[in-house]
């Protein structure tokens, strides 16, 4: 009879155990994982907008943003098909972080640090440009690994397969938690129609440009954050 009962706790234990896992695993960060769990952004503002179940609003988007003081740039990523991956100059491509770094300070430094070294207080801005077309976003939890084609200190080159169609530029934004990598929101631009991206970063000029005007579409996003959440789901 105690060896059945004893069993009984054993086995009744290993469930408890089990199922405490489950949930403690169901807490990772949720991401997006496709076009469709976008919304549309502001008028003026960028395309489309993704944010953490936490953010909903104005409100929840100060609270979610009033711990950090600072942001810091991750790798900028450049996906091209292989015609295009041909033509870039690298020592131009270097130059979009930079174009990034000023156009962020001038609309955002007033709030938020640009640092090299993240503190508990740091935001990530993960960067990607891409004249690809994809089924997915760049940054999608479900996306997988495109083959490299160079990599410096802050720009990685990523050419896509060969059967992949070129497209209009596009640029993914991904803001998480330095320290934690939670995501918190991300945005996806397409106002990029009068160049192509050879042209955009073969010209310091175009790329200052076009890098500005989407810091200040992205500005606008996040200053009519309410009228965000009233939008559908959208697809590109």
């Amino acid at each position: 009879m105690n060896i059945r009962f004893y069993a009984l706790l054993l086995f009744v234990f290993i469930l408890c155990t089990g199922c405490t896992a489950q949930k403690f695993t169901s807490k990772k960060p949720v991401m997006f994982a496709s076009f469709e769990d976008f919304r549309f952004g502001p008028k003026g503002g960028v395309d489309l907008v993704w944010s953490t179940p936490k953010i909903s609003d104005e409100i929840s988007l100060r609270t979610a943003l009033q711990k950090y003081d600072s942001f810091i740039l991750d790798q900028t990523f450049v996906v091209v098909d292989r015609e295009t991956a041909g033509t870039f100059d690298e020592k131009q491509m270097l130059k979009i972080p930079r174009h990034i770094f000023n156009a962020m300070k001038n609309k955002f430094g007033r709030w938020f640090k640009l640092v090299d070294i993240q503190t508990e207080n740091t935001l990530r801005l993960s960067i990607a440009f891409t004249n690809t077309e994809s089924s997915e976003p760049f940054f999608a939890e479900t996306g997988g690994p495109l083959p490299v084609s160079s990599k410096s200190s802050t720009v990685t080159k990523i050419v896509a397969d060969e059967h992949t169609k070129s497209g209009s530029v596009m640029v993914e934004l991904l803001v998480s938690d330095a320290r934690t990598n939670e995501p918190l929101i991300a945005t996806i631009d397409k106002r990029f129609d009068s160049q192509d991206l050879g042209t955009m970063i073969g010209s310091q000029d175009v790329a200052e440009e076009a890098i500005s005007s989407w810091v200040g579409r992205l500005w606008t996003t996040l200053l009519y954050w309410n009228w965000i959440q009233n939008r559908t789901a959208a697809l590109l």
